[in-house]
C-alpha cells in the first residue's frame, strides 16, 4: 500500500508516488523517459522520444471534440536534487520518501520533486482517463529544465501539431503566468597560482540560509552564501594576512547559495584572531538579515598546522576581490508592472580548483538588452582578473498576449468552479513557454500549477487540496476546448 493511496485525486497521487520511486534528477532523466514510453505503449498511445529524453505522448480527441484545436500539456521530468545536512540519500538510486502532514506533502529530508513531478502525474492521469472529454492532447514532457531548459532547447517542435499550450510549471494556484523573463548562464574561470607552504588551517562555514529559486525568491531579501563569504574574506584580509586553501559554495546556478565553506591558512599564532574576525562578520550578517535569514550561522574552526598547497598571497587577494566585485541579486525592477523584478543575477556556484577559480551565475531579465548588460558586467569582472566567461543556455523571454484564448478559457473556468477570480501575472523566471513561443508560430500559451513553496530546497512542500483543484481545472478546461 502506497503512502499516498488515500489522497485525492487518487490517479494523480498514485502516479506521483510512482514518479518518486524513479530517479529523475537533472542529467539523469533516462529512467523517467523509459517509464513514459512504456506508459504510452501499454495504453496504445502514440509516442515520440528524442536523444535528449524529451517525450511526447499523444491522445486522440474524445467524441465531439474531433474538430477542436489540439492542446499541448507541458511539464518537465527532472527535479532538483537537494538534501538536508546529515541526510544519507543517493538521488541516482534511492526513492523519494513522501510524507503527508495535513494538507501538505513534503519529502523526508530531501527535495520532493513536486517541481515538476506533480504536473507530470496530472498529465498521466488525464491521459489514462477513459471518460475524459478533450480535444487531441499532445503531452510534451521535457528533460533537464532545471539546468537551463536543456531539453526544451534540444526539442524539435515540428513533432507537435498544436498551437495552444498549457504549461504546468507554475507554483501558485489561481495565478496565470502569461509572460516570463529570458535568461542565460555565465560560467567564469580565473587562473590562480599555488605554492607549498606551512600554515595553521582554519575552516570557515557560512550556512543555515533559506536559499530558494533564484527567479521566484530573488526579490525576498535572502542572503547568498557566496556573497557573504566574499565579504567575510575581504574583512579578514583587512585585519591579518591569510592564504586560501579551499573554497566552495552553492550547488546550482539557479538556486540561491545556502552554504559556503573556506579553508584558509594563517600564521601559527593567528588562528584565534581569524576565528574572532569571522565571528564578528557573522554577527553583522545576522543583524542585516535578521528577518530574512533567522538560521544564518558563521562558524570558524581551527584545524591542524601542516604544509599545504595554498593560493599565493596575490592569488588570494585576487579571488577575494572577484567575490567582492561580482554583482548579485535584483538589478532592476519593472516600471510597467510594479513589484515585478525586471533584471537579476544569482551567484549560484563558487569553486576553487587547483589552478582556477570557477564561478557560475544565472542572469534573468524580461528585457534582452538588460540581460546582455548584466552578462557584460560578469564578463568584465572576470577579464579584469585575467579570466574568461562563457555564456550558455541563453533563452528568450515570453511576451504577454492580451488576446489569448487559452488564458480567457482558464479564467472563466476557474471562476465557475471556485467562485473567485484568478489573476494574470508575469514571472521573473525561465519558463519553457518562452522557447516554445519562439519556435511555434502564433502559439497561445499560459502557465499554471498548484500551490507549492520552498522548491529547490529540502523544505519543498505541496498543497494537496490545491493539486486537486488544479486537476479539476484542467479537466474542465479540456472539456470546454471545442
Amino acid at each position: 500500500m502506497g503512502v499516498l493511496d488515500q489522497l485525492e485525486p487518487k490517479a494523480v497521487f498514485s502516479y506521483f508516488e510512482t514518479i518518486c520511486g524513479i530517479p529523475h534528477g537533472s542529467g539523469n532523466t533516462g529512467p523517467i523517459a523509459d517509464y513514459l514510453v512504456k506508459f504510452a505503449q501499454d495504453r496504445g498511445l502514440a509516442w515520440y522520444r528524442d536523444a535528449a529524453n524529451n517525450v511526447v505522448l499523444t491522445k486522440p480527441a474524445s467524441p465531439g471534440h474531433e474538430t477542436a484545436d489540439t492542446v499541448i500539456l507541458q511539464a518537465h521530468t527532472d527535479m532538483v536534487c537537494e538534501k538536508a545536512p546529515g541526510v544519507e540519500f543517493d538521488f541516482t538510486k534511492d526513492a523519494i520518501r513522501p510524507i503527508v502532514e495535513g494538507d501538505t506533502l513534503r519529502a523526508d529530508g530531501t527535495t520532493l520533486g513536486a517541481d515538476n513531478g506533480i504536473s507530470v502525474a496530472m498529465i498521466l492521469a488525464l491521459l489514462d482517463d477513459p471518460d475524459l472529454k478533450h480535444p487531441k492532447i499532445e503531452a510534451l514532457l521535457t528533460s533537464d529544465e532545471e539546468t537551463g531548459m536543456v531539453g526544451a532547447f534540444a526539442f524539435d517542435c515540428s513533432h507537435l501539431t498544436g498551437h495552444k499550450l498549457i504549461n504546468l510549471d507554475s507554483e501558485y494556484e489561481g495565478v496565470l503566468m502569461c509572460s516570463c523573463a529570458g535568461g542565460a548562464n555565465a560560467y567564469s574561470t580565473i587562473p590562480v597560482q599555488r605554492e607549498e607552504t606551512a600554515l595553521r588551517l582554519v575552516e570557515i562555514t557560512v550556512s543555515g540560509l533559506a536559499s530558494g529559486h533564484s527567479g521566484v525568491e530573488i526579490h525576498k531579501g535572502r542572503a547568498n552564501a557566496n556573497v557573504l563569504m566574499g565579504r567575510l574574506l575581504g574583512a579578514l584580509g583587512e585585519k591579518l594576512p591569510y592564504q586560501l586553501v579551499k573554497l566552495e559554495g552553492g550547488s546550482r546556478e539557479t538556486a540561491i547559495a545556502a552554504t559556503a565553506t573556506a579553508v584558509i591558512g594563517v600564521a601559527a599564532d593567528s588562528a584565534d584572531a581569524a576565528a574572532e574576525i569571522a565571528g564578528s562578520c557573522g554577527a553583522v550578517f545576522a543583524k542585516e538579515y535578521a528577518a530574512a535569514e533567522p538560521g544564518l550561522t558563521v562558524i570558524a574552526k581551527a584545524l591542524t598546522s601542516e604544509t599545504v598547497s595554498a593560493l599565493t598571497a596575490e592569488s588570494t587577494a585576487l579571488v577575494t576581490r572577484v567575490l567582492q566585485a561580482l554583482p548579485d541579486g535584483v538589478q532592476a525592477m519593472s516600471v510597467d508592472m510594479p513589484g515585478l523584478v525586471q533584471t537579476s543575477l544569482n551567484f549560484g556556484i563558487l569553486k576553487l580548483k587547483d589552478t582556477e577559480l570557477y564561478c557560475a551565475n544565472t542572469v534573468r531579465s524580461s528585457m534582452t538588452t538588460q540581460k546582455l548588460w548584466i552578462l557584460d558586467k560578469v564578463r568584465a569582472v572576470a577579464e579584469l582578473a585575467g579570466g574568461t566567461t562563457e555564456v550558455s543556455g541563453s533563452y528568450p523571454g515570453w511576451s504577454y498576449n492580451p488576446r489569448s484564448v487559452v488564458k480567457d478559457t482558464i479564467l472563466a473556468v476557474y471562476k465557475d468552479l471556485f467562485g473567485k477570480e484568478a489573476t494574470v501575472e508575469a514571472v521573473h523566471a525561465g519558463i519553457e513557454c518562452g522557447l516554445f513561443a519562439d519556435s511555434i508560430p502564433d502559439l497561445d500559451c499560459v502557465s499554471i500549477g498548484p500551490d507549492m513553496a520552498d522548491v529547490h530546497t529540502p523544505k519543498e512542500h505541496l498543497s494537496i487540496s490545491s493539486t486537486a483543484r488544479t486537476f479539476a481545472l484542467l479537466k474542465e478546461v479540456l472539456a470546454r476546448s471545442k
